[in-house]
């Protein structure tokens, strides 16, 4: 049984850990690679398609990828934060990512790895599965 401190603990990293994503979110959204690269723990584990990439740069580029989908925005996100004093995980379940008519793109879960830094929480592993609508 958690005690009310144990509790109070938990949710406050949570709390932390989720501000971190929503910053990414934010700094992915704005396409700013600065914002998102002080919120990285270099090399990361980009896991894709049975591999794993250890890499020293985001390996993505939102704007372009964006472009590429027409992906306007991304809606009903089922979000979970898993947290230690040392490690966390964030579950984005499942997301849609829609094209600024509304019709559906694909359908996303992604897992994140942060680990705590003296700088804050910082991702250190990302994986995605996408579904195309």
């Amino acid at each position: 049984m958690k005690t009310v401190n144990e509790e109070t603990v938990n949710e406050e990293l949570k709390n932390e850990v989720l501000a971190t994503y929503a910053a990414y979110l934010r700094a992915f959204n704005a396409n700013d690679i600065d914002s998102i690269d002080k919120l990285m723990q270099y090399p990361l584990a980009h896991i894709d398609n049975g591999r794993t990439n250890l890499v020293d740069t985001y390996p993505f580029k939102p704007a372009e990828l964006k472009a590429e989908k027409q992906w306007h925005a991304t809606t009903d996100p089922d979000c979970e934060v898993f947290a230690s004093t040392e490690k966390a995980h964030v579950i984005l379940r499942s997301a849609n990512r829609v094209r600024a008519d509304g019709s559906l793109i694909e359908t996303v879960s992604v897992f994140y790895a942060l680990t705590r830094t003296p700088s804050g929480w910082k991702f250190f592993a990302i994986s995605a599965i996408t579904v195309p609508a």
